[in-house]
């Protein structure tokens, strides 16, 4: 199944733009998706240099809400506090230092234990009421 794409525009010098189009015309290929492979290889790079090392869990609900997946309140090497949920980042050594607010897994930062925990919680109860 092929993924959902979206427009983005971005500022190039006219120059540049008009070498990219000669030289994809020339080899005939799909200028995009050449974007798109470059945009890849480099968010790869950037989202392996923006993890930090996990200190400590403080709490984790482990398979929760369901078999493997958990909710943890962690503190990371950058003295920052996570809440994080799902299949990946909650059982991760290392997470990314930036949120990401995906409903199937996720993080957030707070700068205190307290509201990481207070969001773990209303997490917890938004599954206790269903």
């Amino acid at each position: 199944m092929e993924k959902m794409k979206t427009t983005r525009t971005f500022r190039i010098d006219v120059d540049l733009a008009e070498r990219f189009s000669r030289v994809t015309d020339a080899l005939m290929v799909n200028g995009s998706e050449v974007i798109r492979q470059l945009m890849k290889k480099y968010v790869e790079e950037k989202e392996e240099e923006l993890k930090v090392k996990v200190e400590k869990i403080i709490e984790m609900r482990d398979n929760f809400p369901i078999n493997g997946e958990a909710y943890v309140v962690g503190k990371a090497e950058n003295g920052k506090y996570f809440f994080a949920w799902g299949p990946e980042y909650p059982y991760a050594d290392e997470v990314p230092s930036y949120n990401i607010p995906d409903g199937e897994n996720g993080i957030s930062w707070h700068a205190t234990e307290k509201q990481a925990m207070a969001e773990l919680q209303e997490a917890v109860e938004a599954w206790d009421v269903k």
